[in-house]
């Protein structure tokens, strides 16, 4: 060997790294079947602190979406065919103040604005820290599998420090 004065590692032989594979996939099954409901909790956990904003966030988006659209479907009427938009949209006038003044009424009187349903906001949103130390919390309680040196004899080792209250 070099410099080192080193022994050179015995091979690993074919029934050794067998039974290496087998123990650490044992290993790591019985840490997925172990921290499953503590994963689901997280998940469910997550999903209860950001859904709310989550949803609001992709309906304010998808409310700037449609806005947009119907704007730009005027817009391209108006543009490609100016005369015929100008008519529809006389049309249009024409027809409600003939309704208004049938039915007693001011067309003008009816609108509505609901600016509020196009805003993404922050407001209620938890907050990081707050987050990061519920997942730490919920992590704590996770088990960990391991295996011997040779990579045999599966053990789970349950956690260290698990968080009983995750209030």
């Amino acid at each position: 060997m070099g410099s080192s004065g080193g022994k050179a590692p015995e091979p690993i032989h074919p029934g050794e790294a067998a039974q290496a594979a087998m123990g650490t996939a044992s290993a790591g099954e019985q840490m997925a079947i172990a921290n499953q409901p503590v994963e689901q909790f997280g998940n469910l956990r997550t999903a209860q602190q950001l859904g709310p904003a989550e949803m609001h966030t992709q309906q304010a988006l998808a409310n700037q979406a449609a806005y947009q659209s119907a704007a730009a479907q005027q817009d391209i009427q108006a543009k490609l065919d100016p005369m015929a938009f100008a008519q529809r949209q006389m049309r249009m006038q024409l027809a409600n103040q003939r309704l208004g003044q049938l039915g007693g009424l001011d067309p003008n009187a009816y609108g509505f604005n609901a600016p509020g349903v196009y805003d993404v906001n922050t407001v209620g949103n938890p907050d990081l820290a707050n987050l990061a130390s519920g997942g730490r919390q919920i992590a704590s309680n996770l088990s960990v599998g391991a295996v011997n040196k040779a990579g045999a004899n599966p053990v789970l080792n349950a956690p260290r420090n698990p968080q009983t209250y995750l209030g």
